[in-house]
């Protein structure tokens, strides 16, 4: 039976058919969103940033306009703990839960998969107190929840390092290190925070301004396809090519219907730390894993 993750990525594969799907559900939860907003306002927990309600509202229409926009930093003992976190914490080669290792065991990992490791991500990341207390933080909320138009729901929290590693085009394609666009409802927005300094050689992320909106590509309604940088460039310009650079907190908010990719590193590793709120919540994009699938295997 087809699941409702690869029902959903077909009947919205088309803007027209989103933007008409938002409209009726935003109708059909205007009094739960309403009840959302004003519990969240009445909120005792201290934000990581202090915001006014125009804080947000300016965030959202850049949002709206360009499909990204710079948020506000984290603190550097946040930083700090999540670093340590991500130390302590087994990640896995290749987003493989069979593929578990330590970060001080790296090499090991990859002279056991017989090639250099580009990614490795962390699963059920949102267990720890800490990054399910950051995942609820009211300005998050705040942010998701006029975005969307809904109360937002958590869709999944993500944490991964990116190593400067000569990647196959496999890889590359794979960890989407070539220019796409994700579909993961009808509407969300994900929250990236560096965790390490991202400067040229560390692989920033990367996104094209305007095309959540401008449309310049065709893609088969049926499977997805990844993008040359030159087609990029040559549709919406050089100048339209945003690299996203930044020290360890930083925070980039985007709605990654907005084509985008990450660079490989090529100096420096990088790990950043995700939190995505939609409208709906499907299993395949969650990040969670059980831990009986969970081995370390080096």
């Amino acid at each position: 039976m087809i699941s409702r993750y690869r029902l959903m990525r077909g009947l919205l594969k088309r803007k027209v058919v989103r933007r008409l799907a938002w409209q009726i559900i935003k109708l059909a939860k205007r009094q739960k969103f309403q009840k959302f907003t004003e519990d969240l306002a009445r909120t005792q927990r201290t934000p990581y940033v202090a915001f006014e309600p125009s804080d947000v509202a300016r965030i959202v229409d850049g949002l709206e306009a360009y499909g990204a926009v710079s948020g506000p930093a984290l603190p550097t003992s946040a930083v700090e703990y999540l670093v340590d976190y991500a130390t302590r914490t087994p990640c896995y080669a290749d987003r493989n839960p069979s593929q578990g290792f330590y970060l001080a065991d790296r090499d090991k990992a990859e002279a056991e998969l017989g090639k250099p490791l580009l990614l490795a991500q962390y699963f059920n990341v949102q267990r720890d107190q800490r990054i399910h207390d950051l995942s609820m933080d009211p300005f998050l909320l705040s942010v998701a929840a006029r975005y969307l138009g809904a109360p937002p729901q958590l869709m999944s929290v993500n944490m991964w390092w990116t190593f400067p590693v000569k990647a196959s085009d496999e890889d590359k394609a794979k960890h989407a290190h070539v220019f796409h666009f994700d579909l993961d409802d009808v509407k969300f927005v994900k929250f990236f925070f560096y965790l390490t300094d991202v400067d040229e050689g560390a692989g920033p992320h990367v996104y094209v301004k305007g095309s959540n909106k401008d449309i310049k590509y065709k893609t088969p309604l049926l499977k997805s396809r990844r993008f040359s940088d030159a087609e990029v460039i040559e549709a919406y310009g050089q100048e339209s090519v945003i690299e996203v650079l930044g020290e360890a907190g930083a925070c980039l908010i985007e709605d990654t219907i907005t084509l985008h990719k990450g660079i490989t590193p090529t100096v420096t590793p990088r790990l950043i730390l995700q939190f995505e709120y939609s409208i709906n919540t499907y299993p395949e994009i969650s990040c969670v894993v059980a831990d009986a699938e969970q081995r370390i295997f080096v």
